[in-house]
């Protein structure tokens, strides 16, 4: 059974309607009492999701009209943190998609697995994704998580093509806060031709590790995207 507070499956929600096109930017949102007697909630709960929403640069409040749908270019994109993908890359763009490279579980390399905090030969799942954004490269992204936490990572697709949704409703963990690395690096041969740039070009790499309540593990990902796709850093949640 899902752990996921209401407040926030109405976020992902709204947030999914926002990022798809269908709220439109400049569209008022329906008042909170309409919101919450949709949702079957209080309006405080509704209120929880909206000022998210806010905070995230999707929604704005207009003084004496009401909430309004933000235009894309006033979003700041956040393409490496605590989010679902279509919150992350398509605040700002109509059409993101995501492409599964590998997926599958096996033994990682003992940096990894020290990261992970796994025994000896303990197993992991690993996840590559290409992301993209309006027919365009925008990153790479290997994800490595512990077997025993996410099975279901190494073999089913992911629930609206977000690694975090998937790890909340499906695995019930929560994730609370992350420790991030970003740097610049070099394309390699590989990653040029995945990303579509020159060898050599200059990319944004960062490297991710992210923990439960429980302050233990859940996900080291190391990223590397174009640099017209800048990151905006905020971890939570």
């Amino acid at each position: 059974m899902s752990r996921v507070p209401r407040y926030q499956l109405i976020y992902e929600d709204l947030a999914s309607q926002i990022t798809s096109g269908g709220l439109k930017p400049d569209e008022r949102l329906p008042s909170e009492p309409l919101l919450a007697e949709q949702y079957g909630v209080s309006r405080m709960t509704v209120r929880q999701a909206v000022d998210q929403l806010q905070d995230e640069r999707l929604l704005v409040r207009r003084r004496g009209a009401g909430t309004f749908v933000t235009h894309p270019r006033s979003r700041a994109r956040r393409l490496n943190r605590l989010a679902p993908f279509a919150e992350e890359v398509g605040a700002e763009h109509d059409r993101m998609r995501s492409i599964i490279r590998e997926q599958g579980s096996l033994v990682p390399p003992s940096d990894i697995a020290a990261r992970l905090r796994l025994k000896d030969r303990q197993e992991a799942v690993r996840l590559v994704r290409l992301r993209i954004v309006d027919d365009v490269p925008a990153a790479l992204q290997e994800s490595w998580l512990p077997y025993a936490l996410a099975p279901v990572v190494a073999r089913e697709p992911l629930l609206g093509d977000s690694l975090y949704r998937t790890l909340q409703e499906r695995c019930g963990l929560r994730l609370r806060w992350a420790e991030q690395e970003v740097s610049a690096s070099a394309a390699t041969a590989e990653q040029a031709r995945i990303l579509g740039v020159d060898e050599g070009s200059p990319l944004i790499a960062s490297r991710r590790e992210t923990y439960d309540d429980s302050s233990n593990p859940v996900e080291f990902v190391q990223s590397w995207a174009r640099p017209e796709f800048p990151l905006s850093i905020r971890l939570e949640a």
